[in-house]
Protein backbone atom coordinates (compact mmCIF):
# COMPACT_ATOMS: atom_id res chain seq x y z
CA UNK A 1 0.00 0.00 0.00
CA UNK A 2 2.80 2.42 0.88
CA UNK A 3 4.39 1.72 -2.49
CA UNK A 4 1.19 2.60 -4.33
CA UNK A 5 1.08 5.99 -2.56
CA UNK A 6 4.62 6.93 -3.57
CA UNK A 7 3.69 8.18 -7.07
CA UNK A 8 0.79 10.19 -5.64
CA UNK A 9 3.01 11.80 -3.01
CA UNK A 10 5.71 12.53 -5.60
CA UNK A 11 3.25 14.06 -8.07
CA UNK A 12 1.63 16.13 -5.32
CA UNK A 13 5.02 17.47 -4.23
CA UNK A 14 5.95 18.22 -7.84
CA UNK A 15 2.65 20.04 -8.43
CA UNK A 16 3.14 22.10 -5.27
CA UNK A 17 6.67 23.00 -6.37
CA UNK A 18 5.51 24.03 -9.84
CA UNK A 19 2.65 26.10 -8.45
CA UNK A 20 5.00 27.76 -5.97
CA UNK A 21 7.55 28.46 -8.70
CA UNK A 22 4.86 29.92 -10.91
CA UNK A 23 3.67 32.15 -8.07
CA UNK A 24 7.22 33.38 -7.43
CA UNK A 25 7.68 34.23 -11.11
CA UNK A 26 4.45 36.25 -11.10
CA UNK A 27 5.54 38.36 -8.09
CA UNK A 28 7.55 41.55 -8.24
CA UNK A 29 11.27 40.67 -8.01
CA UNK A 30 11.63 42.25 -4.58
CA UNK A 31 8.75 40.26 -3.11
CA UNK A 32 10.12 37.02 -4.57
CA UNK A 33 13.55 37.80 -3.11
CA UNK A 34 11.95 38.44 0.28
CA UNK A 35 10.11 35.10 0.16
CA UNK A 36 13.24 33.23 -0.92
CA UNK A 37 15.83 34.89 1.33
CA UNK A 38 14.05 36.49 4.30
CA UNK A 39 10.61 35.03 5.00
CA UNK A 40 11.95 31.77 6.39
CA UNK A 41 13.14 33.63 9.50
CA UNK A 42 11.21 36.92 9.49
CA UNK A 43 7.84 35.42 8.48
CA UNK A 44 5.77 35.90 5.34
CA UNK A 45 4.44 39.23 6.57
CA UNK A 46 7.56 40.38 8.42
CA UNK A 47 6.04 39.41 11.76
CA UNK A 48 9.22 37.77 13.02
CA UNK A 49 9.68 34.43 14.74
CA UNK A 50 10.32 34.46 18.48
CA UNK A 51 13.87 33.47 19.32
CA UNK A 52 14.85 33.29 15.64
CA UNK A 53 14.48 36.67 13.97
CA UNK A 54 12.91 39.97 14.97
CA UNK A 55 9.83 41.55 13.50
CA UNK A 56 10.51 43.87 10.59
CA UNK A 57 6.90 44.78 9.84
CA UNK A 58 6.05 48.16 11.36
CA UNK A 59 9.59 48.57 12.72
CA UNK A 60 12.08 48.66 9.84
CA UNK A 61 11.43 52.25 8.84
CA UNK A 62 12.20 53.57 12.33
CA UNK A 63 15.83 52.56 11.82
CA UNK A 64 16.04 55.10 9.01
CA UNK A 65 15.68 57.92 11.54
CA UNK A 66 19.39 57.76 12.32
CA UNK A 67 22.43 57.27 10.08
CA UNK A 68 23.65 54.46 12.35
CA UNK A 69 20.25 52.74 12.22
CA UNK A 70 20.11 53.05 8.45
CA UNK A 71 23.53 51.41 8.16
CA UNK A 72 22.55 48.74 10.72
CA UNK A 73 19.79 47.45 8.42
CA UNK A 74 22.44 46.67 5.78
CA UNK A 75 25.05 45.32 8.21
CA UNK A 76 23.05 42.62 10.01
CA UNK A 77 24.46 39.24 8.93
CA UNK A 78 21.36 38.07 7.04
CA UNK A 79 21.62 41.12 4.80
CA UNK A 80 25.37 41.70 4.67
CA UNK A 81 26.19 38.07 3.87
CA UNK A 82 23.26 37.42 1.56
CA UNK A 83 23.98 36.23 -1.97
CA UNK A 84 21.69 38.92 -3.39
CA UNK A 85 23.62 41.39 -5.61
CA UNK A 86 23.99 44.95 -4.27
CA UNK A 87 21.53 46.53 -6.71
CA UNK A 88 18.80 43.95 -6.07
CA UNK A 89 19.46 44.16 -2.32
CA UNK A 90 18.99 47.95 -2.35
CA UNK A 91 15.71 47.46 -4.22
CA UNK A 92 14.63 44.77 -1.74
CA UNK A 93 15.35 47.04 1.26
CA UNK A 94 13.37 49.86 -0.35
CA UNK A 95 10.50 47.44 -1.05
CA UNK A 96 10.56 46.27 2.58
CA UNK A 97 10.29 49.82 3.87
CA UNK A 98 7.45 50.69 1.52
CA UNK A 99 5.53 47.48 2.18
CA UNK A 100 6.33 46.69 5.81
CA UNK A 101 7.05 50.14 7.21
CA UNK A 102 4.62 51.70 9.62
CA UNK A 103 5.05 55.41 9.22
CA UNK A 104 4.63 55.78 5.45
CA UNK A 105 6.79 58.89 5.70
CA UNK A 106 9.06 59.79 2.83
CA UNK A 107 12.48 58.24 3.08
CA UNK A 108 15.76 58.36 1.26
CA UNK A 109 15.94 55.19 -0.77
CA UNK A 110 18.90 52.87 -0.36
CA UNK A 111 21.31 53.01 -3.27
CA UNK A 112 23.43 50.28 -4.79
CA UNK A 113 26.60 52.12 -3.72
CA UNK A 114 25.39 52.55 -0.13
CA UNK A 115 24.59 48.84 0.15
CA UNK A 116 27.90 47.83 -1.46
CA UNK A 117 29.92 49.90 1.02
CA UNK A 118 27.99 49.08 4.22
CA UNK A 119 27.75 45.34 3.71
CA UNK A 120 31.55 45.13 3.55
CA UNK A 121 31.52 45.96 7.29
CA UNK A 122 29.08 43.43 8.77
CA UNK A 123 28.19 43.76 12.44
CA UNK A 124 30.14 41.57 14.81
CA UNK A 125 28.02 42.33 17.88
CA UNK A 126 24.43 42.73 16.70
CA UNK A 127 22.96 42.96 20.19
CA UNK A 128 25.23 45.80 21.26
CA UNK A 129 24.67 47.72 18.02
CA UNK A 130 20.90 47.27 18.31
CA UNK A 131 20.88 48.46 21.94
CA UNK A 132 22.93 51.53 21.05
CA UNK A 133 20.71 52.42 18.10
CA UNK A 134 17.46 51.90 20.02
CA UNK A 135 18.63 54.41 22.62
CA UNK A 136 18.98 57.13 19.98
CA UNK A 137 15.67 56.72 18.17
CA UNK A 138 12.60 58.80 19.06
CA UNK A 139 10.30 55.79 18.63
CA UNK A 140 12.47 53.57 20.83
CA UNK A 141 9.52 52.42 22.98
CA UNK A 142 7.79 50.86 19.96
CA UNK A 143 10.99 49.17 18.87
CA UNK A 144 11.95 47.97 22.34
CA UNK A 145 8.57 46.25 22.75
CA UNK A 146 9.04 44.62 19.36
CA UNK A 147 12.54 43.40 20.23
CA UNK A 148 11.40 42.13 23.63
CA UNK A 149 8.85 39.97 21.89
CA UNK A 150 10.90 38.70 18.97
CA UNK A 151 14.61 39.25 19.40
CA UNK A 152 17.13 36.80 20.74
CA UNK A 153 18.58 39.13 23.36
CA UNK A 154 17.23 40.66 26.57
CA UNK A 155 16.20 44.29 26.11
CA UNK A 156 15.15 44.88 29.72
CA UNK A 157 18.38 46.80 30.25
CA UNK A 158 17.21 49.33 27.66
CA UNK A 159 15.19 52.10 29.27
Amino acid sequence: MARSLLPVVFLSALALFLISSEMLLAMPQEQALYFLHCAGCHGLKGEGIAGVAPQIAQTIDFFLLSPEGRKYVIQVPGVAFSSIPDEALAELLNWLILNFGQTKRKFQKYTTQEVAVARKEPLLDIDEARKRILQTLPEKIILIKSWQRYATFNTKSIK
